[in-house]
């Protein structure tokens, strides 16, 4: 008796869970722009608070600065679909110029305009906001900052010549502020 009682409660406990999620919207699907560039995500609600997901972007700001990543993103609402955190990881792209200082073999000390690549793993936190507009699930706005760490392979190319330099680890780190338009589904 106890057992067919522990079934019925488990089963009802099942069938509420299962017929809250039916009318629960949980893909989500954007397009960001940034002053310097776009970007693309999808996000699949787990909970009302946990979300995965996938994104690629790319930001440039033509010789200074060139950015793009693609990956895995996770993200927390931490008072339901509106204000969230997350964390990105994937494979990323940073470059631009910076100046390097080097001896030559003679001992006479140089500093160059340089142009540095580093490709490699891609961390990305951010925040922002999800804000429906009209009813709830439906087109959203999604304004956010993210801060691109790109850890890997870091190749200082000559400037001029566009040879091969050197080739060390590195950390590339960028900021983009975006804004992001999408629809549920």
């Amino acid at each position: 008796m106890k057992k067919g009682i522990l079934i019925l409660i488990l089963a009802v406990v099942i069938a509420g869970g299962v017929f809250a999620q039916a009318d629960a919207v949980n893909n989500w699907i954007s397009g960001e722009l940034s002053l310097l560039g776009v970007g693309a995500r999808y996000e699949y609600m787990l909970t009302p608070n946990f979300s995965v997901g996938a994104y690629a972007y790319w930001n440039n700001l033509f010789i200074i600065w060139n950015d793009w990543g693609v990956g895995a993103v996770g993200r927390f609402y931490p008072w339901g679909k509106t204000f969230y955190a997350e964390l990105g990881l994937g494979f990323g792209y940073h470059s631009g110029v910076q100046d390097i200082s080097y001896t030559t073999d003679w001992g006479d000390k140089y500093t160059d305009s340089r142009w540095v690549g580093i490709t490699g793993f891609s961390i990305i936190p951010g925040l922002g906001w999800k804000i429906d507009l009209g009813e709830p699930g439906g087109f959203f706005i999604q304004p956010g900052i993210k801060l691109p760490l790109t850890l890997g392979k870091k190749k200082l190319v000559d400037f001029f010549s566009l040879g091969d330099y050197a080739s060390e680890f590195g950390v590339g780190v960028g900021i983009i502020a975006y804004c992001g338009f999408g629809f549920a589904f």
